[in-house]
């Protein structure tokens, strides 16, 4: 593996001095780096190859189990960007499911017309957990909690903590602590949406979300100023992303 160091925009205007410390720098690096970034460059390789073989074989099984009178020829507009945008994300288990999903889809006379192109960049708008998010979303919705606290006169303050779920936990996000953030992103493009005066009708559910330590911490906080409050709220499914589901999330 060959590194220069030396710019090429100055390379030739290089004095020999300058040129014998580059290439100093340059076999230094090579002597402790070398190997080493061979060796990840090509456990990436590897690895990227089993990805790009399981999205393959993937995208050959969904079309496989779709009967030969149900294959229709796919609207290149949908492919043509689903297959180009997914060679960047083959190392997320997650989304090449999706990509093989969305890909299948067009080609299956069944959901054809309800694919939309726009799923394209959907999808690449999404990490892995937000794509677990949304395919571990039960009954098309979910409670969110928030906290607040009230003065002595009895007088709410807006939440100093809002639309907390457990979803990311129970969905095995790898960093559940970004929840809100995931939230706020599934929102954004129109796949879900908060509802602040609208709970689910089981109480049990934001009775678990009481125990969660970022909610008893947020508690904690509120009691410094006042009597904590609970907001019990929901989040919701839009049907533009019951659709997605049905087409890039299948169970």
């Amino acid at each position: 593996m060959n590194i220069n160091l030396i710019p090429k925009f100055i390379d030739e205007a290089m004095s020999p001095v300058a040129k014998s410390v580059g290439n100093s720098v340059s076999n230094l690096w090579e002597l402790a780096f070398g190997n080493h970034v061979e060796l990840w460059v090509k456990k990436q390789e590897f690895k990227h190859q089993l990805n790009y073989e399981d999205y393959v074989n993937k995208v050959n099984e969904k079309l496989n189990s779709i009967p030969s009178e149900d294959l229709v020829e796919p609207q290149l507009n949908i492919i043509g960007p689903a297959i180009e945008a997914s060679k960047y994300y083959i190392d997320s288990e997650e989304l090449r499911e999706m990509f093989a999903n969305l890909i299948v889809a067009s080609m299956n006379n069944d959901k054809v017309n309800t694919v939309h192109p726009s799923y394209v960049e959907i999808i690449k708008q999404l990490n892995s957990d937000e794509a677990k998010i949304l395919k571990n979303i039960e009954g098309d919705i979910f409670p969110l909690l928030s906290v607040s606290y009230k003065h002595e006169n009895g007088l709410s303050v807006a939440p100093i903590f809002k639309d907390f779920s457990d979803i990311a936990e129970k969905s095995g996000c790898e960093h559940p602590i970004k929840i809100l953030a995931y939230l706020d992103n599934l929102k954004r493009l129109g796949l879900i949406s908060f509802h602040d005066n609208v709970k689910i009708s089981n109480d049990e559910p934001y009775e678990k979300l009481k125990e969660h330590e970022l909610i008893k911490h947020h508690a904690k906080v509120a009691s410094v100023f006042g009597e904590p409050v609970y907001i019990n709220s929901c989040a919701q499914v839009t049907t533009f992303g019951k659709i997605f589901r049905s087409i890039c999330i299948q169970e």
